[in-house]
């Protein structure tokens, strides 16, 4: 028998992406950008998991790191003795600064304001890929976008060898139309026009830049942008 986690792993590569899901929990995260609400940001970024799944190997550097990113907030967001300092993205910095815990051994434990960069970065990724391919014909690759949009995020902050893989990896990402179809899980439902999927990846791709813009700026303002 399965166990809940090779469960939840399964779900995440055969459920049909919720471009809706990410929108609404994206947007609920930064109702107050005085309090950025970590349990919707994870929600998002569960949700953005499974894209990144449906899409096959060819995101597998970007999903593997997800997942465990993923794993590691969550555990400090239930776990009794830290729950109350996990709320939000503030709570979370002011905790971990106050104890000493932004930059200690991670093999030991991993800090949580570091952990949420490299998803901090993950999501400038998802913002300028899902605006690019919004602005694509169904008939036109979305390879050389992809890379682009690579290139100009996360790309940054990846060795040479990572870097050159990527990049490889994507020359084999699909037309536009096949990759909604993945995202899909194969069958696009019939309300699901060009044009509505253009206009949700382009809402997707707002929102994201604006959780983006105002985690940015509380990182950048306790000059953890940096973090190792």
């Amino acid at each position: 028998m399965a166990d809940a986690d090779d469960t939840t792993t399964a779900d995440s590569q055969t459920k049909a992406f919720d471009i809706e899901v990410v929108c609404e929990s994206l947007q609920k995260c930064i109702d107050d950008k005085n309090a950025i609400d970590l349990d919707h940001y994870l929600r998002a970024f569960n949700e953005l998991l499974r894209f990144f799944n449906l899409l096959g190997a060819v995101f597998v550097f970007v999903a593997k790191d997800v997942k465990e990113k993923i794993a590691i907030l969550e555990q400090y967001s239930k776990e009794f003795s830290t729950d109350v300092h996990y709320k939000t993205l503030q709570q979370m910095i002011e905790y971990e600064s106050t104890h000493n815990l932004l930059r200690v051994d991670l093999s030991k434990r991993p800090s949580g304001a570091r952990t949420l960069l490299r998803l901090h970065r993950a999501l400038e990724f998802v913002s300028h890929f899902m605006l690019e391919v919004s602005r694509l014909e169904d008939s036109k690759g979305t390879a050389d976008v992809a890379r682009d949009c690579y290139k100009k995020t996360l790309a940054k902050y990846h060795p040479w060898v990572i870097r050159k893989s990527a990049s490889l990896a994507m020359y084999t990402l699909p037309y536009r139309r096949q990759l909604v179809e993945r995202a899909y899980s194969g069958s696009v439902p019939s309300e699901q026009t060009p044009i509505a999927v253009s206009d949700s990846m382009s809402r997707l791709a707002l929102v994201a830049e604006e959780v983006f813009n105002a985690t940015h700026k509380l990182y950048d303002e306790h000059n953890l942008l940096d973090l190792p």
